[in-house]
């Protein structure tokens, strides 16, 4: 690094804000570019889970970390002490497994290989210092009797998971990178590159050229066309449409501190299964995968727009009722004790193997990316800014970043934009 090397980050949600942060603090000069106004994309449309909870051993030390990162936030960020909320709420997160024989003959392999993969995950997990523990189905009864247990043959519990809020994250970070002297210009769009030497010059943007030494792709699921407009590589992100329900309780089947209390719990794993939901206030926020296609060429107004199919409120037979009814399969009086009430979405920024995409690009030195967080880039962003700063600082040695002591480190190699998705292990706990 040289000092005072200029760097344009590109996005202004929590990943970008984290970013300008940690690369303001080791003497880099920052400008910050958001398109439309800070939190304009996913992150201010998060489900903003964070879990440890992992099957890939980097994405779990990065995730440890993550945790421990956001547990002293103010204090990182130097947050005025009349201004700081809570950041994250440590609920939990419940993964259940179904027992084999309580489903019917044709998913019965998929129940095996699922508390299989539960198991060897678990393993992984302690083995990287993660606080988890596998219940059996009489601790699940006691502790959360509106569970159909009978149902179940196990489930692994992260106490230390939780909830985080992205607009505290993306608003504190922010502020923070401005009190290092990070510019922040908002409704201004990278638009294209000048390069010279396989490096850029200067990034061409609708306030016109600004000269930078390096510049950070931190858009996500617009970060395809956003390398493609510096002349960058072909990133291999799909956006591809998430929704969420909000479930309103009417019949309540818990005391209300019981209910703010509440893990995100994940009913199920393999096949048909993996809706998740955790309280949201009064509300349940629901969600899921859904047979949804990628939107390469989704527009900014395209994240709330509800496809056919998605919407609550139009009949039965659509997505936020196929969740619902995944509920009901695991915990028929939590299903049944009020109804959805709204439905909204956003974009994940899909990669191949489930892991995000966080390294140099091959066609230009100095275009770093930082994207194809697979929905999950709120709970990454302290490790993302991390490597990030690493990339640009010269920090690695032999190809890995140090975290800090007790967290172990990261391989470059796990994140490359340029590894082969063909031989790349998949992250098996996307959700």
């Amino acid at each position: 690094m040289a000092s005072g090397d200029r760097v344009a980050i590109i996005g202004g949600g929590v990943t970008g804000a984290l970013c300008a942060v940690r690369l303001a603090e080791r003497g880099f000069r920052v400008t910050a570019l958001e398109r439309a106004r800070i939190g304009n994309g996913s992150s201010s449309r998060s489900a903003a889970g964070i879990r440890a909870q992992w099957g890939m051993a980097e994405t779990i030390r990065g995730l440890r970390y993550a945790e421990w990162w956001y547990g002293q936030f103010h204090e990182a960020l130097q947050t005025p002490a009349a201004q700081r909320q809570p950041v994250m709420r440590r609920n939990g997160y419940l993964f259940l497994f179904e027992h084999p024989e309580a489903v019917e003959p044709a998913r019965r392999a998929d129940a095996v290989a699922a508390w299989a993969l539960g198991q060897a995950n678990l393993a992984r997990q302690r083995a990287e210092g993660v606080a988890v523990e596998a219940l059996a189905p009489a601790a699940l009864a006691r502790r959360w009797p509106w569970l159909d247990a009978e149902r179940l043959i196990g489930a692994a519990w992260g106490p230390e998971d939780g909830f985080l809020h992205p607009h505290i994250i993306y608003g504190e970070g922010f502020r923070r990178a401005r009190e290092l002297g990070v510019e922040v210009m908002t409704e201004t769009a990278a638009r294209g590159a000048q390069t010279r030497g396989g490096r850029i010059s200067a990034l061409l943007t609708s306030r016109g050229p600004l000269a930078v030494d390096w510049v950070v792709n931190a858009t996500n699921a617009w970060a395809p066309r956003v390398s493609r407009a510096l002349g960058g590589m072909e990133l291999p992100i799909a956006p591809t449409k998430r929704y969420l329900y909000h479930f309103e309780p009417t019949q309540p089947i818990m005391s209300p501190e019981e209910w703010e209390r509440l893990p995100m719990m994940i009913y199920g794993m393999g096949p048909g299964r993996g809706a998740h939901a955790r309280p949201d206030g009064p509300l349940l926020l629901i969600g899921g995968a859904g047979a949804t296609a990628p939107e390469p060429d989704f527009s900014d107004d395209d994240q709330d727009a509800i496809r056919d199919g998605f919407n609550h409120a139009v009949g039965i037979e659509n997505a936020g009722y196929d969740l619902l009814a995944q509920l009901d399969d695991f915990a028929p009086a939590l299903a049944n004790c009020g109804g959805l009430k709204a439905t909204t979405c956003g974009f994940y920024a899909m990669s191949p193997d489930g892991s995000p995409l966080i390294g140099r690009d091959t066609r230009l030195a100095n275009l770093v990316h930082a994207a194809g967080f697979s929905g999950h880039g709120v709970m990454h962003a302290p490790v993302t800014a991390r490597l990030v700063e690493a990339l640009l600082a010269g920090d690695a040695q032999g190809g890995a970043v140090a975290l800090p002591e007790g967290f172990g480190a990261i391989q470059l190699a796990a994140f490359d934009p340029a590894r082969d998705f063909s031989a790349a292990p998949v992250e098996s706990a996307v959700l």
